[in-house]
């Protein structure tokens, strides 16, 4: 039925074109029973990697274009003839039923779920040369709402082709539950079978009848043409119905000629039979038409691709030859409305105008997102409207006759319908203004009730959620505290133990010489000044864990100020000629030059001022420690900088510290804000500074600190904060 609906967008060449190939992405879509998220477009890249299956890989910059499309018009499959086809599928509610996908394919297909093959899918004739088609139902092992990717690997049997293109797609997927999907599929091609075969009969009786017209009255040429032109449109549905059943591209390049040739002819004699119809002469209009109608079958035949966005064309120049004679004929009339060429010509606009904005309509919601694709609520009136446009020009003129009868009976019947209208009108009016006060308020207690316990069950949600997120984010805190301490404080807390356990055996050798007879006085000197180190070690190891653990106190140091309007301008040079003088405290012979670049127009900020000047201050003290760092190395006509910048932009703050120290390697930056991290000498550093700074930027005010660096140039932190997040 849904291939019979595009195939009716083909036939008008209202559908053609881009639209076309729009229409042909939608079908499968609206034929899956379970919602699997059809806003995630398929996906195509040409080639062979068997890489490409795994979930992992980014198809972000593959093509985008659906396996719904022509084999002719995907233009890298045609040329490579293989390649895969990738999308991200996610159920929108968990199923409990097995869950099956149905392939109907043109070639041959591996599928892959998440990096797992799931079947090989060829046909038996494949690598005989015999049919290229196949139906088949795999197994979708999901049942959650997790995304997924579903990767297929798609090849085809390049056969000889007659002309230049062919009708065939590589392949439409459908997900159903697995009972339902063997009836929907024979449901579906059992409608989409009926469907054209009904019609393919009613052209043929139409024709049948035209025919025994013309034999009983051979002065009616009209009825030769009719019954020629219902032929026409007759053949037109049988040859798409048989080129559905097709497996080579051989026989469906042929029949997809002898489907556009039909076309154009049944548009020729269309055209011709109103000519009759009318008593016109076939003049240099109608064989001009007729020559573009010639040039159009040539130019899909045998110069360009039947289908190419062209098939418009054909339609157009006949609609318009049609719509002039019909107005002609209407104006010679005295009762325009008795000529029913122009009567059908009229609704068939109507019905044109209606599709234009429905077509217009899914393109306008195509435009909002790349990835949604129109439903059959759109397709569906296209191809309704689109049947009654094709009916009824030539259905018109075989009822000729009869419109007189039909529109006399028309007028009696509005009469007869307003007439009831006003007689009932006044006893509905009041009981309508009763039953409407009643309503209304019946209706307002309602909505209000509804209302009110939607808004409680989503306060009550949101608390539960809230309540499982801090308790998830306590437990990961816990985590990566708990494998810090147990890594960074192991190593001070060994050498204590160990110089422990050396003085102890020290003190033991010296009581033991301070009681021998014979004291030696400079091995007690030795002992004494050996213990003495040993102690003076344990307190540099022992300051070492009381460094990392204040730093890791401080570290998980709840947020308890307020915010208040701050000047960051102040709050930058304040902090950075504090870690300046304390830095000159430690080297004194240090200096290094502070530029400041202040945005004057930053105004007065809300934050936490200990908490940015805590940030500020880890940041400047390190890049003092980098220039420090450089200076040592004497490089000639080196000297330290640290530039400080501030700047306003319409989304965000931006605070800029640049130095022009030693640099941070690139294989070190990765791990840069990670908890007990630190490239500086054992004693010198905890590791703690940046991890907090992080913390404090992106938890406490959602914002966001980079650093670019360039190994032994300079470093750079840039520190962002939202202006609407404050």
């Amino acid at each position: 039925m849904m291939r019979y609906l595009y195939r009716l967008g083909m036939c008008l060449f209202v559908l053609s074109g881009s639209l076309n190939a729009r229409a042909q992405a939608i079908v499968i879509e609206n034929f899956s029973s379970v919602d699997v998220g059809w806003k995630n477009a398929w996906r195509f890249r040409a080639g062979d990697s068997t890489g490409w299956a795994n979930p992992d890989y980014n198809h972000g910059h593959w093509q985008k274009i659906s396996p719904r499309i022509r084999i002719t018009e995907n233009t890298k499959l045609w040329q490579a003839g293989h390649g895969w086809f990738r999308r991200i599928i996610q159920l929108q509610r968990p199923e409990k039923d097995e869950l099956v996908m149905t392939f109907r394919q043109f070639g041959a297909s591996e599928v892959y779920l998440d990096g797992k093959r799931l079947a090989s899918l060829k046909p038996a004739l494949f690598d005989s040369g015999g049919s290229q088609r196949l139906v088949a139902f795999v197994p979708l092992p999901i049942s959650d709402t997790s995304r997924h990717t579903l990767a297929v690997h798609y090849t085809f049997r390049r056969d000889s082709i007659i002309g230049n293109s062919v009708n065939k797609m590589p392949f439409q997927v459908s997900f159903q539950t697995a009972d339902r999907a063997p009836v929907e599929l024979m449901s579906n091609q059992a409608q989409s079978a009926a469907m054209e075969y009904l019609l393919t009969g009613i052209f043929g009786v139409l024709s049948l009848l035209h025919l025994l017209f013309y034999r009983a009255n051979r002065s009616q040429r009209v009825n030769l043409v009719l019954a020629l032109t219902m032929l026409s449109f007759s053949l037109i549905f049988l040859i798409d119905q048989i080129s559905s059943q097709v497996g080579t591209l051989t026989l469906d390049s042929g029949l997809l000629l002898g489907f556009w040739v039909m076309v154009n002819l049944a548009l020729g004699l269309l055209l011709l039979s109103v000519y009759i119809y009318l008593g016109r002469r076939l003049g240099v209009v109608f064989w001009a038409i007729s020559a573009i109608l010639l040039f159009m079958v040539v130019y899909g035949c045998v110069l360009y691709s039947v289908i190419n966005g062209k098939a418009w064309i054909s339609f157009i120049v006949v609609l318009i030859e049609y719509t002039r004679v019909s107005w002609l004929a209407r104006r010679r009339n005295p009762d325009p409305d008795s000529h029913l060429p122009w009567k059908s010509l009229r609704f068939s606009l109507f019905s044109l105008l209606a599709i234009i904005g429905i077509n217009i309509l899914a393109q306008l919601l195509n435009g909002l997102s790349d990835t949604v694709t129109p439903s059959l609520w759109l397709v569906l009136p296209t191809a309704i409207l689109g049947l009654m446009m094709m009916f009824s020009i030539p259905i018109g003129l075989s009822f000729s006759l009869v419109s007189d009868y039909a529109r006399t009976y028309q007028a009696l019947r509005e009469q007869f319908e307003a007439v009831r209208r006003l007689s009932a009108q006044t006893l509905a009016q009041e009981q309508e203004k009763q039953h409407l006060l009643a309503n209304q308020n019946q209706l307002l207690e309602q909505q209000v009730a509804d209302r009110t316990a939607e808004l409680n069950q989503s306060l009550i949600e949101l608390r539960d959620t809230q309540t499982q997120l801090i308790q998830r984010e306590k437990l990961a805190s816990l985590g990566e505290l708990t494998a810090g301490i147990a890594h960074e404080i192991q190593n001070p807390l060994n050498f204590v133990k160990n110089f422990s356990e050396v003085s102890t055996e020290l003190v033991t050798e010296l009581a033991q010489e301070a009681q021998s007879p014979t004291r030696d006085q400079a091995l007690e000197a030795e002992l004494l000044a050996d213990l003495t180190q040993n102690l003076q070690k344990i307190t540099h190891h022992g300051n070492r864990a009381s460094s990392i653990v204040k730093g890791m106190l401080e570290h998980s140091r709840s947020i308890v100020g307020e915010k208040q309007l701050t000047d960051l301008n102040a709050l930058a040079s304040e902090n950075c000629k504090l870690a300046y003088a304390g830095f000159q405290t430690r080297v004194p012979t240090f200096e290094a030059a502070l530029v400041t670049d202040f945005d004057s127009t930053l105004g007065l900020v809300p934050v936490v001022s200990q908490e940015i000047g805590r940030v500020l201050l880890n940041l400047f003290s390190n890049a003092l420690y980098a220039l420090h760092k450089r200076q040592q190395t004497a490089e000639p006509g080196y000297q330290p900088t640290l530039h400080i910048r501030t700047r306003r932009h319409d989304a965000c703050i931006r605070i800029r510290i640049r130095d022009n120290g030693t640099g941070i390697p690139d294989e070190v930056l990765p791990k840069l804000f990670q908890p007990f991290f630190t490239t500086k000498p054992t004693g010198e550093g905890t590791g703690l500074g940046l991890s907090l700074s992080y913390d404090i930027i992106t938890k406490g005010y959602g914002g966001t600190i980079t650093v670019t660096s360039e190994e032994g140039q300079f470093t750079e932190f840039t520190i962002s904060l939202p202006i609407g997040t404050q």
